[in-house]
């Protein structure tokens, strides 16, 4: 099996922000990546702060509100399996920083090289 010169984007996810509970109660905003990513993009379109986990237990980056935060790992071309990914179904957790906002959404955005 040969890799492919080309880049595919997983189907994204969202979350409403007004459901969002005050830290350190952290909800699942993304079940899984569908498949190993290179680049995870996680845009908060709310009003507050949003603190990510990727272990659904403790804090690992906090996206500021109305901002963004990019994971961009290895992009070089390889074999799938011989360059640093985001595995398939790596979770992402949600949980407010302070109370939750009213409006807005969180959105995880995710891209990967297909085989």
């Amino acid at each position: 099996m040969s890799i492919t010169n080309r880049v595919d984007a997983n189907t994204y996810t969202s979350f409403d922000a007004t459901l969002l509970l005050a830290a350190p109660a952290f909800q699942l905003c993304d079940p899984g990546l569908l498949q190993p990513s290179f680049l995870l993009k996680i845009i908060n379109d709310s009003y507050v702060n949003v603190i990510i986990s990727y272990d659904g237990i403790y804090g690992n980056d906090v996206i500021l509100a109305h901002d963004e935060i990019v994971v961009s790992l290895q992009q070089q071309s390889r074999v799938p399996g011989n360059i640093t990914l985001l595995e398939r179904g790596f979770p992402v957790y949600v949980a407010a920083e302070t109370v939750p906002g009213k409006t807005g959404d969180i959105y995880v955005i995710s891209y990967y090289q297909p085989v």
